[in-house]
């Protein structure tokens, strides 16, 4: 399937919500309570009304891409691993997502996960992360003929696992915000590390941001991921210090940014239930025009 976006702006839908119940159910432990709240919020706020805001079911995405993109090595030690199945689902959620912004159904997308991806590398996980959703998504989408692709990590957490991926990938635009400190730049690989340090405010973060949207303002991709951790929220378990100004703030800087082209947000880390009750209607609101809610 070739690469094409079908229908004019008038005919998409602005926010494709890609959700599932057992996000949840069966969620990794330290990410699930926060997943229902979230979408309740964005549900309660009357956001969603089917044609501007419309929510999607996923399904889990197909063991034999997974392959492709993981090592044996690591299939074997998932293959009895408790959440396996709802790791396979939050992949899904994000092929789905982003086939409905390459499709034109949809200008962009949020979509839901019950585990996080941006640690899990070819070959190993950790912290909270089995299968690298955005990695999968990418080999999906290369399938279909796109080749160039803006990664945006602003979760607090370092994404090795991404970087495990396409740090030899000069196509895949990453920019990796951190709580460490100092900036690294590989101009060569597009590899563009953010330290803003343990406690970043939200004027540093989003001056960085801001930064880090002219680096690659030049870079001709076809489709952006955004994967957005809560956890950076200073009553979260992230290493920045920002306050629930920021998220709407980031996301109409990076909407203006994006202009036209296909966006994809990913959840990613956070645990606090009113964070996500704030966070993530909000970024959905501005994504659809409509902010304030």
């Amino acid at each position: 399937m070739a690469y094409q976006r079908e229908r004019d702006d008038d005919g998409m839908t602005k926010v494709a919500v890609v959700y599932h119940h057992d996000f949840p159910r069966y969620g990794y432990s330290v990410l699930k309570d926060r997943i229902k709240p979230g979408y309740d919020s964005l549900m309660e706020s009357g956001l969603a009304d089917g044609e501007d805001v419309r929510v999607f079911q996923p399904e889990a995405a197909p063991l034999s891409l997974v392959e492709e993109v993981h090592t044996a090595h690591h299939m074997q030690n998932m293959s009895s691993e408790p959440y396996r199945d709802v790791a396979l689902l939050s992949a899904g959620s994000v092929m789905l997502a982003a086939d409905l912004v390459v499709s034109g159904q949809a200008q962009s997308a949020f979509a839901f996960t019950g585990t996080a991806g941006h640690h899990a590398s070819r070959g190993g996980c950790w912290g909270f992360c089995y299968f690298n959703d955005v990695a999968i998504t990418i080999r999906h989408l290369r399938k279909m003929g796109l080749k160039r692709f803006l990664i945006i990590d602003v979760d607090p957490h370092f994404g090795d696992g991404t970087r495990d991926f396409f740090g030899e990938d000069a196509d895949v635009f990453h920019i990796n915000f951190h709580a460490g400190s100092g900036k690294e730049f590989d101009r060569s690989r597009n590899n563009y590390d953010f330290g803003i340090g343990w406690a970043a405010s939200d004027v540093t973060f989003l001056d960085e941001f801001s930064s880090a949207l002219e680096l690659a303002r030049d870079f001709d991709y076809q489709i952006c991921f955004l994967i957005f951790g809560h956890d950076s929220h200073q009553d979260d378990y992230g290493g920045f210090d920002l306050t629930l100004s920021a998220y709407p703030r980031m996301a109409a800087l990076l909407k203006e940014a994006v202009g036209k082209k296909p966006l994809v947000v990913v959840l990613s880390g956070g645990s606090n239930p009113d964070v996500a009750r704030r966070a993530i209607p909000d970024v959905v609101a501005v994504m659809a025009g409509k902010w304030p809610i």
